[in-house]
């Protein structure tokens, strides 16, 4: 399966700050900054498209390390690290 560039961008940050499952998940400001991309409307539109096609997922009520409830967002899966590792 081969991305487009700014579709590897997002897959890629996804991979550098966050954990597959859920164990540990970024939301959009975390992913457009890492991605460099600043139009976050951009970045959440390439996220979702990534989550349909597997290589991404969404979780919601996520807790920091304290406890405190975090919000939600998404992650990569295995799947998406077995791309990003095949130089997609």
């Amino acid at each position: 399966m081969k991305l487009l560039e700014h579709h590897r961008r997002v897959l890629s940050a996804l991979n550098e700050n966050s954990q597959p499952y859920g164990e540990y998940c970024a939301h959009f400001k975390t992913i457009s900054h890492e991605a460099g991309m600043p139009d976050i409307r951009e970045v959440r539109r390439i996220t979702r498209h990534l989550a349909r096609r597997g290589l991404a997922e969404y979780h919601r009520a996520l807790f920091t390390d304290d406890g405190d409830l975090a919000g939600a967002g998404y992650c990569i899966t295995p799947a998406g690290r077995n791309l990003i590792s095949q130089g997609a």
